[in-house]
């Protein structure tokens, strides 16, 4: 009998030693409520007490920029007037939101003479800006002649202003972002025959942003410090994870030191 009481003791113990080496295993996750449990949950505390400050403060951000969003910003721009007067300019556009897109913004043109006369003010409607991304645009704004109707003196800018504005019930929360949605290959420029400059390569979406089938590809003309000097642009049909074609022609392009190409999704926006 003694025998026997000591060898249920013995496996008693035995049993005993394998729930320690279970709970004590590296990786494995312990029973609820026991003391290893208890301290996994307090190891990873701080880890999940951040996340619910950072969870909290993206919705405060997104409350606060619904209700009082920031305006685009130009952060460069540039232009040239070619032999009939005619302004083809580019510029570079920032939302410095981080959740809400400009749907509708409008790009307002002004050209001055020597005196500070104005002699064209125009307004361009462009696609919408997503939130936490750069846009550039090129459009052709001007006049071939000044003056009365019957003027038929061209009249070139001494200087071009631009500015940009969102109407105030315009703006959407979003969490699309254009970066990294279009890869550009570019090709480089030719001369063709008839003296303008051909830029051509492909773009490649991956993926569609503001429900676009289509988008616009901008080639923008830098001068030696980096700074816009003009651009040209050119909508082309895109699909999601295709390549597709492009062909730009600048007639009249000034001397440049170098030029960048970008693209945008397009929605059909005009100009008025």
């Amino acid at each position: 009998m003694k025998l026997k009481n000591v060898g249920w003791v013995a496996l008693s113990g035995l049993f005993a030693m394998s729930l320690v080496g279970c709970a004590t295993q590296p990786g494995q996750p312990a029973p609820a409520g026991s003391e290893q449990a208890v301290e996994q949950a307090e190891n990873q505390g701080p880890a999940a007490e951040q996340a619910a400050v950072d969870q909290q403060a993206d919705a405060q951000t997104a409350e606060q920029e619904a209700a009082n969003p920031a305006e685009l910003q130009i952060v460069d721009s540039g232009w040239f007037a070619a032999d009939n007067g005619m302004v083809d300019f580019a510029v570079q556009v920032q939302n410095p939101n981080h959740t809400v897109e400009a749907v509708d913004p409008v790009i307002e043109v002004v050209g001055k003479d020597d005196a500070g006369n104005v002699i064209f003010d125009e307004t361009i409607e462009t696609p919408g800006v997503l939130p936490d991304s750069t846009y550039y645009y090129s459009y052709v704004a001007g006049s071939t002649a000044g003056g009365s109707a019957n003027a038929t003196e061209v009249v070139k800018p001494s200087t071009v202003e631009f500015s940009i504005a969102t109407p105030a019930d315009s703006w959407k929360a979003t969490d699309q972002k254009l970066a990294d949605v279009y890869t550009v290959q570019d090709n480089g420029a030719a001369d063709t025959q008839f003296g303008a400059k051909e830029f051509t390569g492909t773009v490649t979406a991956s993926e569609t942003l503001d429900g676009a089938t289509q988008s616009r590809v901008d080639v923008v003309l830098l001068d030696k410090d980096g700074h816009i000097e003009g651009g040209y642009f050119k909508i082309v049909d895109t699909e999601p994870g295709q390549a597709a074609d492009y062909d730009i022609y600048a007639v009249g392009a000034p001397e440049y030191a170098s030029y960048a190409v970008y693209a945008s999704p397009w929605t059909g926006a005009d100009a008025a």
